[in-house]
């Protein structure tokens, strides 16, 4: 479920806000049923002059001294108070996020609900088993995003370089990545993120997978060649 309309992130009666305009969708929403709450707003609010003057409660652990500790207690608030609505509404709420991207309109805030799977794998001998709830507060979606990217990149970037020293020849390099032959590294850099992302945060299944997968294609091809040089001699 996702739902857009017009609302000001520093309102602090945001959560009745957005309570009054998606109550007839919770209505209908499964009780038994998990999910997964994202409320955005727009990104460039982070530089409205407002941000200065955020005035919320806080708790006792926390400061308010810089601009920065104003953006974070703004949105973990607003994501609190919506979170706390939407549960005493009988929503089961799993993972809850409060982030700025590019939307449409400054005054737009979106709503998004989206149903995730029971985990069937927990112990039945764990009584009161309720799943453990995350809350993120991501002040700029794009600018994680692009961070996220340049990790990646140097990760993967790395990896191709280690291959590249053990096969030199842009031509085996193509037959392993099964593209057409080419010496144009960037080509053959672009089909290794392609084919090999994942393993720059891998789950222990993929990382497996992806390694074995590669492993197999650096023998089959240096394989190949190796036998058809000793054919020909």
């Amino acid at each position: 479920m996702e739902y857009i309309f017009k609302a000001d992130i520093f309102n602090l009666e945001l959560a009745d806000q957005i309570h009054l305009a998606i109550l007839p969708v919770i209505t209908e929403l499964k009780h038994e049923d998990n999910y997964a709450l994202t409320i955005s707003f727009h990104v460039d609010l982070l530089n409205d002059s407002r941000m200065d003057h955020v005035d919320v409660p806080l708790k006792k652990w926390e400061t308010s001294r810089t601009r920065e500790d104003k953006i974070y207690q703004l949105l973990g608030f607003q994501l609190e108070k919506i979170d706390e609505l939407l549960c005493n509404n009988g929503i089961k709420i799993i993972s809850a996020t409060i982030q700025g991207e590019k939307l449409e309109f400054n005054d737009n805030i979106k709503v998004q609900l989206s149903l995730k799977e029971k985990n069937h794998n927990v112990s039945k001998k764990i009584k009161n088993n309720k799943p453990l709830k995350v809350k993120s507060v991501v002040p700029s979606l794009p600018f994680t995003q692009d961070t996220i990217s340049g990790f990646a990149n140097e990760r993967l970037s790395e990896m191709y370089i280690d291959l590249k020293e053990i096969i030199s020849s842009q031509k085996l390099m193509s037959e392993i990545l099964e593209i057409e032959v080419t010496e144009d590294d960037k080509k053959l850099y672009k089909a290794f993120c392609e084919q090999y992302r994942d393993l720059w945060l891998p789950t222990d299944d993929t990382k497996k997978l992806l390694f074995d997968k590669l492993r197999k294609r650096v023998e089959l091809v240096l394989n190949k060649h190796f036998d058809k040089v000793h054919s020909e001699t």
